[in-house]
C-alpha cells in the first residue's frame, strides 16, 4: 500500500511530531538532545527551514516549522534517518528508533500559529514535568523569555513575537504560553485520529484541492528512495562543474592523495541528497559506512574553519537549491 502525500508548497507551515517505537525513549540525556538540535542546525543550512518552536520530550519531539522550499520530505528523511543512525552509535543499538513515518500536520499560521506553539511549549506542563512551561530547559519557551540565553540563528523567534505589543511583547508571549487551549483546538489534539490540516475552512479547502491535483498528476515513489539517484547525479553534476573535475575522478580513489572534490561530493550526497551510508560506500566504493561518516564529519569540521572549502560549498549548495 502506498503513502499518503506530504503536502508540500512554498512557505507552508508544519506541526511534527515522531515518537520512540513501542514508546521507548528518544533522548536519554542532555547529549542527545544537543546532537537533535545539531541536526535542526544543519537542516536550516542546508535547506532554509525556519524553526518556529521546538519542544524535546523523553520519547518524542514536538516542532513547528516553516519550509521556504516545497522540501519537507527531505528535510524530515534527513533529521529522523541521521539521528536515528547517530543515536544508535551512541548507545551502541541497531534497529529502528522511531515508531515510525512522522506525523505532519500542516497549519494555517495566520489562525493557529500562536496556538501550536502554545501546544507545543505546553507538553512537558501537561505531562507533569514541570509548574510552568518556561521551566522546561528543552523547549524553545526559555530562548523567547531569556536575553541572557543565546538564540541560535535557526530558532524565528520574530513570527510569534511581532504578534503581541512591542512594549511588553515577551510578558505577553509568557502569558499567552501560560494559558489554557481554547475549546475549539481540544477536539484536534485530544482525539485520537486527526486530519493533517489545521486551519480555517476556505484554507482547508485550498489545500484538499491541491493535493487531489498533485495526486492525479504525480505518481508516488516511496519515500526512502525518491531522491537518491537522481539528486546523487545532480551532486555529482555540481561539485564537478565547481572543482573542474568528471564524474569520473570524483569517484575515484587514489592512495595517499587527498582528494578534496570527491570529498565534497560524499558530504553533499550525505546532506543533501539525503543518502545512506551504505548507498554512499557502493557508489564510491569506499570501505563501508564508516569510513563514509569519517570523511563526513572531516568536512564539517573544515567547513567550520571557513576559508576557501566554505566558499566552495556555499557555492554548490546555491546551485543545488536553485
Amino acid at each position: 500500500m502506498s503513502r499518503p502525500l506530504r503536502i508540500e508548497f512554498p512557505g507552508a507551515y508544519y506541526h511534527l511530531m515522531n515518537r520512540g517505537l513501542a514508546y521507548q525513549a528518544v533522548f536519554t540525556n542532555a547529549s542527545d538532545r544537543d546532537g537533535f538540535l545539531e541536526l535542526l542546525s544543519d537542516c536550516h543550512q542546508m535547506w532554509g527551514i525556519r524553526v518556529i518552536a521546538y519542544c524535546l520530550m523523553g520519547n518524542h519531539y514536538h516542532l513547528l516549522i516553516q519550509t521556504p522550499e516545497p522540501n519537507l520530505s527531505r528535510v524530515m528523511r534527513h533529521l529522523d534517518g541521521v539521528y536515528t543512525q547517530r543515536y544508535n552509535r551512541w548507545h551502541k543499538r541497531d534497529g529502528p528508533l522511531f515508531r515510525g513515518r512522522y506525523k505532519a500536520i500542516v497549519v494555517e499560521a495566520d489562525e493557529y500559529l500562536l496556538a501550536v506553539a502554545r501546544y507545543i511549549h505546553y507538553n512537558p506542563v501537561a505531562a507533569g514535568l514541570v509548574r510552568f512551561p518556561e521551566q522546561y530547559e528543552w523547549s524553545s519557551c526559555q530562548i523567547y523569555l531569556w536575553a541572557g540565553r543565546k538564540r541560535p540563528e535557526w530558532l524565528d523567534v520574530d513570527q510569534l513575537l511581532d504578534r503581541f505589543p512591542k512594549a511588553d511583547r515577551r510578558a505577553a508571549f509568557l502569558a499567552f504560553m501560560r494559558s489554557k487551549m481554547e475549546e475549539s483546538g481540544k477536539p484536534f489534539y485530544e482525539g485520537r485520529k486527526s486530519a493533517p490540516l489545521l486551519g480555517t475552512k476556505p484554507f482547508i479547502e485550498g489545500l484538499r484541492n491541491l493535493l487531489q491535483a498533485r495526486m492525479a498528476s504525480f505518481k508516488e515513489v516511496p519515500e526512502a528512495n525518491r531522491y537518491v539517484y537522481a539528486e546523487l547525479e545532480t551532486c555529482l553534476k555540481v561539485v564537478g562543474q565547481v572543482y573542474g573535475m568528471k564524474r569520473g575522478e570524483l569517484l575515484t580513489s587514489r592512495r595517499g592523495r587527498r582528494n578534496e572534490a570527491r570529498a565534497m561530493a560524499i558530504y553533499m550526497g550525505r546532506k543533501m541528497a539525503g543518502m545512506k551510508q551504505e548507498e554512499i560506500a557502493r557508489v564510491f566504493k569506499v570501505s563501508g559506512y564508516s569510513a563514509v561518516s569519517s570523511v563526513v564529519e572531516r568536512m564539517g569540521v573544515e567547513l567550520k574553519r571557513g576559508g576557501n572549502i566554505l566558499q566552495r560549498y556555499n557555492q554548490i549548495r546555491d546551485l543545488l537549491q536553485s
